[in-house]
């Protein structure tokens, strides 16, 4: 009688039991397809990420934090220069003399405009920091713009081109970018000479002379 009774208990309790489980089966599933994506998704993020770990860095100029000093003195006096033009103006006016405000017009003027674009004209040629990628053979060359923010030059040794007589703060032209590097601050010297084109063979350029002296002779 008691194994009668178990056995209709437990028929009369097997669709209660059945539904709780495939709940629990169904939420199993969408744990698993939610882990699925969100490993999925962190794959395909570290994939589409630049890959900046191959760059190896070569070459860094000692001069970059003191030209970044300089041009934010230079930026912030500007931006001080242009907030108190009004007031300076204003009160040179009130002296009533015409010499003095065009003097103090032209020193404020001087000091807002001017420094900071010749302050960019000597330094927009000064790199920063070469990264080399060994698996292109590509060079990145980094410079201040402006505003102080990054510039990158990509380019190969065969794009560089070294002129004959340099020129104010250039090396090289790079693309025909004029950049300034220094040889002593690479970290490895063979990188500088790849770049500059020593390990090429040297053209004295004497097919050009003799040339020149068979158009004479004709």
């Amino acid at each position: 009688m008691l194994r009668l009774c178990i056995r209709t208990c437990v028929y009369h309790s097997r669709p209660l039991i059945q539904p709780n489980i495939c709940i629990q089966n169904a939420s199993n599933l969408k744990c698993a397809s939610a882990l699925h994506n969100i490993i999925a998704r962190n794959y395909a993020i570290k994939l589409t990420e630049p890959q900046d770990d191959k760059l190896e860095k070569v070459y860094y100029g000692p001069l970059t934090p003191q030209i970044k000093s300089v041009k934010v003195f230079s930026l912030s006096s500007s931006m001080a220069g242009l907030m108190a033009q009004p007031i300076i103006i204003r009160e040179a006016a009130n002296i009533g003399s015409t010499s003095i405000l065009i003097a103090l017009c032209s020193v404020v003027g001087f000091f807002t405009f001017i420094t900071p674009i010749l302050l960019h004209l000597v330094t927009k040629k000064y790199v920063t920091e070469i990264q080399y990628d060994p698996t292109t053979s590509t060079y990145r060359a980094t410079t201040i713009n402006f505003f102080l923010a990054k510039k990158l030059h990509e380019f190969q040794a065969k794009d560089v081109h070294v002129p004959d007589v340099p020129g104010m703060f250039t090396t090289m032209h790079a693309k025909g970018v004029p950049l300034f590097i220094e040889a002593r601050h690479f970290n490895d010297p063979l990188h500088y000479a790849k770049i500059m084109g020593y390990d090429k063979p040297m053209d004295f350029k004497l097919g050009d002379t003799d040339s020149k002296d068979n158009t004479e002779s004709k």
